[in-house]
């Protein structure tokens, strides 16, 4: 499972950049009406295709884990990934195991836990970030968002308060909310 896993990540952080014919894998720009699936662009007038595409996708995840179970669930979410694979790991190595986490949260305000609790909100927020970016990249593409991020402020701005507000969102699911979502 953990092999798995870094394989996602590593596939995830990489999509973006990887071209096939000189598309990208996965690019779903939506502002400029244009979709790259497997490097195959799709435009507005082949739209009903993507739908029935992305339906059969959902269709065969849905149908796939109700007959394996959770086997989805375990080992294919990104949203479980992400968690443990990242996340809680990272939580771990600041804060120490589930026991020394509660010891942790139950002791008052003093210089250890004011460092711990702040080197685990960097190192999520950082995290969140660097996801938010990549997911932005396969809305974008990573050459578009690379020319917003190191263009002039004004013309990036727009995608700053985009990757905010991804980054912020990615936080709170990942550092807030993980359990409920």
């Amino acid at each position: 499972r953990s092999y798995l896993s870094w394989f996602y990540l590593a596939f995830f952080f990489a999509g973006p950049f990887i071209k096939i014919n000189g598309n990208p894998l996965l690019l779903l720009n939506v502002m400029k009406r244009q979709f790259v699936i497997f490097g195959q662009p799709f435009w507005p007038q082949d739209f009903l295709l993507v739908v029935l595409l992305l339906l059969s996708l959902v269709v065969f995840i849905v149908l796939f884990t109700v007959i394996y179970g959770r086997v989805f669930c375990g080992w294919a979410c990104p949203q479980t990934i992400f968690m443990e694979m990242v996340f809680r790991k990272i939580e771990n190595l600041i804060e120490g195991n589930s026991v020394k986490q509660k010891k942790l949260n139950a002791m008052p305000w003093n210089r250890e836990k004011i460092t711990k609790k702040s080197l685990k909100f960097v190192a999520f927020f950082g995290i969140s970030f660097l996801i938010a970016n990549t997911f932005l990249a396969y809305i974008i593409g990573w050459e578009n968002l690379w020319a917003k991020i190191t263009g002039p402020f004004m013309e990036g701005f727009p995608t700053l308060i985009g990757l905010l507000i991804f980054t912020t969102v990615f936080y709170l699911v990942f550092a807030k909310v993980r359990e409920l979502v």
